[in-house]
């Protein structure tokens, strides 16, 4: 009889122990589709605002990293090249004239004057090769770098300070053969983007760098020479949906919700992925909880929480 109550003892105390995490979290995950109700003066009390849901777009995106190339870079690549230019038509100008001067019975130079003239415009055309080679090496064999009038207008523009030219890697095999329409060019740490570029061309390969290389012009920006930036290409199909302000993100057990207002001073938490991100807050698509006609609150979310967890330390 008494191991029976020892027994019997020890039965009643484990059925009065702790629940185990599982069914606490899947109790918590019920009352939090149930909400918390409270009153104006609460309301008030907590600071508690509310806006209607505002509709967004979003679109996967791929990153890579940039560097804004420096003025003096491109002014040496373009002086060369000029230099050459002019040396090689000075030289081929000279090699002809004094290709007509040796022929007849009265020519003004000698045979000798004429190889050194010819040799002299061969060493030149090989010197502005050797330039345009050069300036294809650096800003890309198939871009407007390599046509002579673009060239001349992208100068204007970059020693103007209308644009500047961004160096961007992309990894391997994200845009398989196709060159982006267009970049967005991101300072790190920025609450906006710092511009965005209309004209890419297709760079060669930084060894320092894994990885996909193209130039940017990116007009009417505040970068500064040398500066390092993100950059980021649109992929995929734009999805529809909804946009979350950061200020209605709570955060408790590795999840993230937000407090939607459903009438009569009632307000239920609603989660929601927060891996895609926009400018200032998240993006979730349509068809969850979330709808068109929804009221999120913007303030006070985290108080209301500690309002909902522990109802007892309220006035605390």
């Amino acid at each position: 009889m008494i191991r029976k109550s020892v027994l019997a003892l020890i039965l009643a105390l484990s059925a009065c122990g702790p629940t185990p995490p599982s069914e606490k979290k899947a109790e918590e995950r019920k009352n939090s589709q149930l909400g918390i109700a409270l009153t104006s003066e609460e309301r008030n009390a907590l600071g508690l605002q509310t806006a209607q849901v505002q509709t967004a777009t979003w679109r996967a995106q791929i990153l890579g990293y940039g560097v804004v190339i420096a003025l003096d870079v491109v002014a040496q690549s373009e002086a060369d090249y000029m230099a050459a230019s002019a040396s090689a038509a000075q030289s081929q100008a000279a090699a002809q004239r004094a290709r007509s001067l040796v022929t007849g019975d009265e020519a003004a130079v000698s045979r000798e004057a004429v190889e050194a003239a010819n040799a002299k415009a061969t060493a030149d055309q090989a010197a502005l090769l050797l330039a345009r080679r050069k300036a294809d090496a650096a800003f890309g064999l198939h871009g407007p770098w390599h046509d002579p009038v673009q060239r001349a207008r992208i100068m204007e523009r970059l020693a103007s300070g209308r644009s500047a030219l961004v160096r961007v890697t992309l990894p391997l095999g994200s845009l398989r053969d196709a060159i982006p329409t267009s970049l967005t060019i991101i300072r790190p740490g920025a609450t906006s983007n710092s511009g965005n570029a209309r004209e890419v061309w297709e760079a060669p390969a930084d060894p320092a760098l894994p990885g996909r290389g193209f130039y940017a012009l990116v007009d009417g920006s505040d970068l500064a020479q040398n500066e390092r930036v993100s950059a980021s290409v649109p992929s995929g199909p734009a999805q529809e949906g909804f946009f979350v302000p950061a200020s209605a993100l709570v955060v408790g057990e590795s999840e993230s919700w937000v407090y939607l207002h459903k009438g009569n001073e009632r307000y239920v938490r609603a989660p929601i992925d927060t891996a895609k991100t926009l400018s200032g807050g998240y993006f979730v698509p349509q068809g969850g909880r979330i709808g068109p006609d929804a009221r999120i609150v913007t303030r006070g979310a985290g108080l209301l929480l500690s309002r909902e967890l522990a109802p007892n330390n309220a006035g605390e």
